[in-house]
């Protein structure tokens, strides 16, 4: 018989064994469970763009869409932590019957099923259960998220020092100033033209426009969100974590977005522009504030500056609805057109985003009830404002380019968007001068050099950052296997790109 002290130390040993058999489980199930969230709500993002946000911290996480937070603890949280202790449980029953031949409730399906077989499971699941789930879990991990480019990434080739132009090193000459709309509409691509698949051109109203687009408007890597988009064609560079190579400290974030990188906002500003941003979502999330305001935007709005008196009710989870921020932009822009200054007025479009997007008030009274819908919908307000520029007399000295921030990534309408075999992103540069192109495939990087010379900027050499300029004439141009190599090895480590993040002193 054993001694009270050898009983005490057995059970120790039982609850110590069950608790890593639940930890281990939990691991897994998290895993898992992270991975199934991330692809439901944002489709397949890489481990780079997850480390990406995860650098900001909890000052971005807490100013996203709520719903989404809600989601994440039900799913991520709650349920990996249910199950595991079911898990635990369950096996607990089953080792309660083997060993001592419990006639609890229990253990009854276990005691009417073959004694041996339930034995040979239980020797099993005691020994490798645990093991093999966290084995398989972290293997769906990594598939999910790509891990094995981002180690290639680790040892890559750095194509980035190779190919980088130094904007401080090239002359840019304002030649005829040009004022400047810059549209990011939010997952807005070419994709949403196609009849065969929306039943008609959802984004026809834009297309409507007098304009020119460039037919191939390719996603690069590190420029497939927001933040990325709008950096990429601002400072024609991609956008990647460095926290995990810099050695920041996550609980101080990153005190500068950039400080080291010259992009239009800075470019426009010594060029005696105002450069102004409006957004109706949080500028906390992802860094977007800190970017506007360390690149020389003399006016940032974002939800907190721009909600007014607006309950909660009258917002979406991000933030104001498209419809009340395109009348705020609007008086935004009769604003500085009364100024003598040139500007810059960027504002970016959130309705569309995933995964389900939003329906506002404009687009309800326009009978909306579906994700198409909202496309049409955003884009038809987005032709509108143009509209109203034109009525005004604005376009008479103002330049608008209009971008899809990046492709779509998960949504309602996901399933038809993937059977495309080449996606592209939409954009529309819209001048009462013609906009001659020296070519239809560009990037995002490319944007950067192409804006510029759009509102009257001479760029030597047509080249800024990693971008091409696709208006200029006196430029070199991308080499055709320069998309493929750039895929490969952009994101690759490079103490170059970490330069442009190190704060200045």
């Amino acid at each position: 018989m054993l001694s009270p002290e050898k009983k005490i130390q057995n059970r120790h040993r039982h609850w110590l064994r069950a608790g890593i058999r639940f930890l281990t489980y939990l691991l897994a199930f998290f895993l898992c469970a992270i991975a199934l969230w991330v692809s439901s709500n944002f489709g397949e993002p890489s481990l780079e763009q997850v480390l990406y946000h995860v650098q900001f911290g909890m000052e971005g996480l807490v100013d996203t869409d709520t719903a989404l937070i809600e989601s994440f603890l039900k799913w991520c949280v709650a349920l990996p932590v249910g199950l595991s202790l079911l898990l635990v449980f369950v096996e607990y029953s089953i080792a309660l019957f083997i060993t001592h031949g419990s006639t609890h409730w229990l253990t009854r399906p276990a005691r009417a099923a073959n004694i041996h077989a339930v034995k040979i499971f239980y020797s099993f699941i005691n020994l490798r259960a645990p093991l093999y789930t966290l084995v398989a879990a972290v293997t769906y991990f990594c598939i999910q998220f790509s891990v094995t480019a981002f180690v290639h990434n680790q040892f890559g080739k750095n194509y980035f020092a190779q190919h980088y132009v130094y904007p401080a090193k090239v002359k840019v000459e304002l030649i005829k100033p040009k004022n400047l709309v810059l549209i990011y509409v939010e997952s807005l691509e070419d994709s949403y033209k196609d009849p065969k698949i929306f039943g008609k051109n959802l984004v026809a109203s834009l297309d409507h426009i007098k304009g020119t687009s460039f037919e191939s408007f390719k996603q690069a890597p590190g420029t497939g969100w927001t933040i990325a988009g709008i950096t990429s064609t601002q400072c024609g560079l991609p956008l990647k974590s460095v926290s995990l190579y810099d050695g920041n400290n996550q609980g101080e974030n990153i005190r500068s977005f950039l400080p080291n990188a010259v992009c239009l906002g800075d470019i426009l500003h010594n060029a005696g522009y105002h450069n102004v941003y409006m957004g109706g979502d949080a500028l906390a999330f992802s860094g977007k504030g800190k970017f506007f305001q360390d690149h020389h935007y003399d006016e940032v709005y974002g939800r907190e500056e721009l909600k007014g008196n607006r309950k909660k009710s009258e917002m979406n989870y991000w933030g104001l609805y498209d419809d009340d921020l395109f009348k705020l932009v609007k008086q935004k822009l009769v604003e500085l057109h009364k100024g003598k200054k040139p500007f810059n007025l960027t504002f970016t479009t959130i309705d569309t985003h995933g995964p389900k997007g939003h329906f506002s008030k404009y687009c309800r009274a326009h009978g909306i009830k579906d994700f198409p819908g909202i496309v049409e919908c955003t884009s038809n307000q987005v032709a509108e404002f143009v509209q109203f520029m034109k009525v005004n007399g604005y376009l008479k000295n103002t330049n608008v380019v209009i971008l899809g921030d990046h492709l779509a990534m998960e949504n309602p309408v996901s399933d038809k968007l993937e059977k495309i075999k080449e996606r592209h992103v939409f954009n529309r540069f819209i001048s009462n001068k013609p906009v001659l192109k020296n070519r239809d495939a560009v990037l995002h990087f490319d944007m950067f050099p192409s804006i510029l010379e759009l509102i009257g900027f001479k760029v030597e050499g047509g080249k800024l950052g990693l971008g091409y300029s696709a208006i200029s004439k006196n430029t070199d141009l991308p080499l055709e296997t320069e998309y493929e190599e750039m895929n490969e090895n952009l994101l690759n480590q490079s103490d170059e790109y970490l330069e442009l993040w190190k704060q200045r002193h």
